[in-house]
């Protein structure tokens, strides 16, 4: 399929390449056709962009490329419109804010965005912990900055758990 992206030009997708969000993101319901792109094969950095509105295309990142401890742990019953049954099949993402002045680049931590790999379903979660601000500002929040997400003595950390 074609798709029209006002940042990327035209680019020819696979359809099963697509991410369903069935109750779309905040503030944008009624679209629920996403693609992720890779920034840059190097970057911490992807996009997502609607497949239904050139226009609207939004910077994600891996939290755990500059906040270590980030974890969320879901109900299933939370995100059962995702029809997750492992966490090996999710895969969380934030919402990124990238103005002209690095120093002010944020990540929107209260509402991450979860990927079902499996099935390519995917949802905006809204948490209800205080301790994850809408606006985390990367570089100011924290010393660590831009990294790789860190290893665990078996296997690469989680930043989501279903419980």
């Amino acid at each position: 399929m074609l798709v029209k992206t006002a940042r990327f030009g035209d680019i020819e997708i696979d359809e099963s390449t697509f991410f369903t969000f069935p109750m779309g993101l905040l503030g944008f319901g009624k679209l629920k056709r996403f693609l992720v792109l890779d920034h840059r094969e190097d970057s911490p950095f992807k996009w997502l962009q609607s497949v239904e509105d050139p226009d609207l295309a939004f910077i994600i990142s891996d939290p755990l490329f500059f906040k270590r401890d980030f974890h969320v742990s879901v109900r299933r019953q939370e995100i059962a419109i995702i029809e997750a049954v492992a966490d090996e099949d999710l895969v969380l993402s934030v919402i990124m804010t990238v103005p002209q002045d690095p120093q002010q680049m944020s990540a929107n931590l209260l509402a991450p965005l979860i990927f079902n790999v499996v099935n390519r379903r995917a949802v905006q979660y809204v948490l209800t912990d205080a301790r994850f601000p809408v606006k985390y500002f990367v570089l100011k929040d924290q010393n660590e900055g831009f990294g790789e997400p860190p290893v665990g003595a078996t296997e690469v950390l989680r930043s989501i758990s279903l419980r």
